[in-house]
């Protein structure tokens, strides 16, 4: 199917310096992209604790004590 999209003019010009030095198309690697952060979000997210957080009757390990909430909390949500 043929379409037509709208890029602002810094990421059309990185897409296609990106595909010129990769040896493809824009339209390849449009594509691509494309199917890939489909496929990301199609996929669900498969979430277990970082056991190197520590939680429980121990509280954290001395790995993360020195770690901010935030720091904490992006550790513990990101894909095992």
């Amino acid at each position: 199917m043929k379409t037509t999209i709208e890029l602002p003019d810094d990421l059309a010009l990185r897409a296609r310096r990106c595909a010129a030095e990769s040896h493809t198309t824009l339209r390849s690697l449009v594509e691509e992209a494309l199917r890939r952060e489909l496929q990301r979000r199609e996929t669900p997210m498969v979430w277990s604790p970082d056991p190197t957080l520590g939680f429980g009757s121990g509280g954290l390990t001395s790995s993360a004590a020195h770690l901010t909430w935030s720091e904490i909390r992006e550790m513990a949500m990101q894909p095992s």
